[in-house]
């Protein structure tokens, strides 16, 4: 069998396979006498104990309950929130005002202390959040009876966009009372979690104190749902009203229901091929080239994404101010594949490699597959393991692994690639998977951060995405697009590309 017809069969052999998903108790109860309720498909089932500097942060977003200091609009505009204004005082130091008045759903005050206590919790454990940890934040403190200061070490023009991450948002000082975090009672969003049903999902109520407005919906529910199949199903049986990340096989049944509204956006969001270039053989750039080079990301796009998404020229979309000029994808040649793998000394018994894979994401078991297949006419020998992301997090974040499939929003931690680049690059970076460190990269970012022009920062950015496209420091595989299925029940609901809202005060549902 050739590469194109692997591409080919590969997806279409692996849905074959059912995958049963207990969904328990949580059962779709009749709406509310006022306001309705929704019940929204989430991917990604908490596996952190609600620790906020995770992805753990992101679910309790959407689910409308947890708030920073400021937020991330539809359009990636960086707009008020607990803060209801700031101001920057010198290139290293900033002050937020805080809104007056704000409680946490137990009646405990928003105050500067409550935020700087949870701030610089952050800074302090053992995995910094991206974009706000103490490689970047000098201090933070109270500066006066609604005042948060918060210092830089360096210039940095971003700290808005960092206070607008989930993962800086703030709870009640209760839900760290206990043995793990409990955000049960304890957030100042448009909804209140009332029941959290362990790996099942969390039960909803309307904040009828929230600061921001009257809220639509009575109730809401957020339902773990792995599996992109699934939540398919469940969306179109009308189990659910929202489902996030539709596959791509299933998008054409899901556009032709009349009961469903399909919303596809292309999103700030690629997938890509990490390498440990820490670990042989794939410290050897030569090595990682071919890698690069035996990887048929076209034929990805065409047959595993089934025309859905583009083929990835490098870290950023070439729409973006941040692709090089002249960015272009790289085609697949197994003769410089192999050619390269000769020039790296690397004897064959060394090419045996992991390759791991998350279930939150569709198609990463199928690309897995494919991926396994193409280097194998290397000679390589690729081991597949899949799981939840929150099984495999400790060892990404250790180490401790050969290569990974991973989707990652390239504006999803500060709004400006900044965030990508520092956190995924960055000799310090938090989320420095790759292991890739160099001092001129982290100059030029330490530049960038000053640079109030965003073109003098683009220009930066250009010259390092060329880079780690040239060396392959990870395989940019396709870049993304954003489907989501959603009942015509629900008005008011609109995607977030950045992943940051789904349940929010003026979201509505009806009888049609």
């Amino acid at each position: 069998m050739n590469a194109q017809n692997c591409l080919k069969a590969v997806p279409a052999l692996l849905r074959g396979v059912a995958v049963a998903v207990m969904i328990g108790p949580m059962a779709v109860s009749a709406s509310a006498a006022s306001g309705g309720k929704v019940i929204f498909g989430e991917l990604f089932t908490p596996a952190s104990g609600w620790a906020v500097e995770t992805i753990d942060a992101y679910v309790l977003s959407r689910a409308g309950c947890l708030e920073g200091l400021a937020r991330m609009d539809y359009d990636a505009t960086i707009k008020p929130a607990l803060a209801e204004s700031w101001e920057q005082l010198s290139p290293t130091e900033w002050e937020f005002q805080l809104r007056e008045g704000v409680t946490f759903n137990d009646g405990t005050a928003l105050t500067p202390q409550v935020v700087s206590d949870q701030l610089n919790r952050l800074l302090n454990v053992a995995t910094p959040p991206p974009g706000f940890s103490p490689s970047v934040i000098e201090s933070v403190e109270p500066a006066g009876e609604r005042v948060v200061r918060i210092v830089t070490k360096a210039p940095d023009v971003f700290v808005p966009n960092r206070l607008a991450s989930p993962n800086t948002g703030i709870l009640s000082p209760a839900a760290f009372a206990g043995d793990r975090i409990n955000p049960v009672g304890h957030c100042t969003g448009p909804f209140e979690i009332v029941r959290e049903i362990p790996r099942q999902g969390l039960e909803l109520k309307r904040n009828e104190n929230y600061w921001g407005g009257e809220v639509q919906l009575a109730e809401g529910e957020v339902r773990y749902i792995p599996d992109g199949q699934v939540r398919s199903m469940m969306v179109e049986t009308g189990e659910i009203h929202i489902a996030r990340q539709i596959p791509a096989a299933a998008l054409a049944q899901m556009e032709r229901s009349q009961k469903l509204k399909v919303h596809t956006v292309e999103a700030p969001r690629t997938t890509s091929l990490y390498l440990n270039n820490r670990r042989p053989p794939l410290d050897n750039m030569k090595v990682r080239q071919a890698v690069q080079s035996a990887i048929d990301v076209a034929g990805i796009a065409e047959a595993v994404y089934e025309g859905s998404v583009s083929p990835a020229v490098g870290q950023f979309s070439p729409n973006t101010p941040w692709a090089p000029e002249n960015a272009s994808v790289i085609p697949q040649d197994l003769e410089r594949a192999r050619q390269l793998l000769a020039e790296s000394g690397v004897p064959a018994s060394e090419l045996r490699l992991e390759l791991l894979a998350y279930v939150e994401r569709p198609v990463l078991a199928d690309l897995a597959a494919v991926i396994q297949f193409q280097l194998q006419q290397l000679g390589m020998q690729v081991n597949i393991r899949v799981s939840e992301y929150g099984a495999i997090e400790p060892q990404l974040l250790s180490g401790d692994f050969d290569m990974v499939l991973l989707s990652r929003g390239y504006l999803t931690d500060v709004a400006d690639p900044i965030g990508t680049l520092a956190e995924d690059y960055g000799c310090n970076g938090s989320y420095n998977l790759a292991g890739f460190c160099d001092p001129e990269v982290d100059a030029q970012l330490e530049r960038a951060r000053a640079l109030v022009e965003p073109e003098e920062r683009n220009a930066i950015y250009r010259d390092i995405a060329a880079r780690l496209q040239e060396e392959a420091v990870n395989v940019f595989l396709i870049h993304e697009t954003i489907s989501e299925a959603v009942a015509n029940t629900v008005e008011n609901y609109q995607v977030h590309v950045y992943e940051r809202t789904a349940f929010h005060k003026d979201l509505e549902v009806n009888s049609l």
